[in-house]
């Protein structure tokens, strides 16, 4: 299959070892622990489109659009002067719950109307927590299916298990391109973690699952791409 483009993440180090960077109308589930910068990593991946002129939306399940323009001017990305082509919206998770068509059908038209090319959900754990399993891949499914009929490339955060090596409930990486975990490894309990990303899976990309070393700066996320983590 042949891409009409390759969407830089915006973070050093990592389009590269992707093959470029995200594949034009993927959608990629970024995951991990506390700490880890999956947050950050969608600021990034935002920001970047911003800076090439494509319209974007931020969707946050927590976090108000205050917080986040502060999040994000924190790293050195100051998204206020892009205001006419950012949209930031803040979802009512019990909202979603209780009306899941009305609000994926509202946020379609946002996707439509803006002719959006970059999403940023964070975090999806925070709905799946309310839905039973059945509930949960619907509501999973329903957002997905949204993103691709809007033809964007998507970012949905996600808190790890407690092992570390999947999604909370084991599902979005199934539903989505591509995932990319980060991790915090700890060589002994006594020493200093060192945050690793891999990329798990990016569907008709060729790419190494090795882990890599990553660092979170006040610039940001850099990923130290031929670094070994120990």
């Amino acid at each position: 299959m042949i891409y009409k483009a390759m969407l830089s993440t915006g973070i050093e180090g990592l389009d590269s070892i992707i093959g470029g960077g995200i594949p034009e109308g993927h959608t990629v589930v970024v995951y991990g622990s506390y700490g880890t910068g999956k947050t950050t990593f969608g600021l990034h991946f935002i920001y970047e489109g911003l800076k090439n002129n494509e319209k974007s939306v931020f969707i946050s399940l927590d976090e108000d659009e205050d917080s986040i323009l502060e999040s994000a001017k924190s790293f050195g990305m100051d998204l206020e002067p892009f205001n006419d082509k950012l949209e930031i919206i803040r979802l009512d998770v019990v909202m979603v719950k209780e009306s899941l068509e009305k609000v994926t059908n509202e946020l379609l038209n946002v996707f439509k109307r803006m002719n959006v090319r970059r999403i940023v959900i964070d975090s999806l754990s925070i709905l799946e927590s309310l839905f039973d399993e059945k509930e949960r891949w619907l509501a999973i499914s329903s957002l997905r299916d949204i993103i691709k009929q809007s033809g964007a490339t998507a970012i949905l955060t996600s808190e790890s298990d407690k092992s570390g090596e999947s999604t909370k409930y084991g599902i979005m990486e199934y539903m989505s391109d591509g995932a990319i975990n980060l991790k915090i490894i700890r060589k002994h309990p006594l020493e200093e973690p060192v945050l690793a990303l891999e990329v798990v899976k990016m569907r008709r990309i060729r790419h190494s699952r090795k882990p890599v070393p990553y660092m979170i700066t006040d610039r940001g996320i850099t990923v130290m791409e031929g670094a070994e983590i120990f």
